[in-house]
């Protein structure tokens, strides 16, 4: 198809915005000073720019989807983003919420999210990136069949949770747009 083109998945806490454990409002969403610049450079380069990302303070009750819609909206406004697609499920026996204590396919390290973006978008996922701060994220781009970025911002700055090789480390989301061509 003519109109195909890869996609830079993105991890949003960690990646595109501060790390803060659960951000439970729009207004406490810290955007990073050099998110906008890198979604303009990878929209320069030819790639859709898509937020994948868990929040299951959704179904933890910490906040509601529609306040998570307001921080997706402010994100794409800020940034530019083509998209933002979250899993707000916790599956948990201490839920309180049947809605979202779910097993879904959408939870990251799942690909339910890339799925969807995919029926969406028409997205080349061999010339794909997931770029993220966890192991959840490099898991889920290999899933995918993306390569898979560990940014050192976020959680990234530690230990990964689970033994997983990226293919490629940088200190940043802005390191690794800069790297890319």
């Amino acid at each position: 198809m003519e109109n195909k083109k890869p996609a830079i998945f993105l991890d949003r806490d960690g990646c595109v915005t501060v790390e803060k454990s659960y951000v439970k409002t729009a207004e406490d969403m810290e955007i990073y000073p050099f998110a906008k610049k890198c979604v303009d450079r990878i929209h320069e380069l030819g790639y859709w720019a898509i937020v994948i990302t868990n929040q299951s303070g959704v179904g933890r009750g910490m906040f509601t989807e529609e306040e998570l819609g307001r921080m997706n909206d402010r994100l794409i406004r800020e940034t530019g983003v083509d998209a933002v697609y979250y899993c707000p499920h916790w599956h948990n026996e201490n839920s309180t919420l049947p809605q979202y204590n779910i097993e879904c396919d959408c939870r990251k390290p799942n690909t339910g999210m890339i799925e969807k973006a995919k029926k969406d978008f028409d997205i080349d996922i061999e010339d794909s990136y997931f770029v993220g701060d966890r192991a959840t994220d490099l898991l889920t781009g290999k899933k995918a069949g993306t390569k898979a970025i560990l940014v050192r911002t976020g959680y990234g700055s530690g230990p990964l949770e689970k033994p997983v090789t990226p293919d490629g480390i940088y200190d940043s989301l802005e390191a690794f747009v800069r790297d890319l061509t």
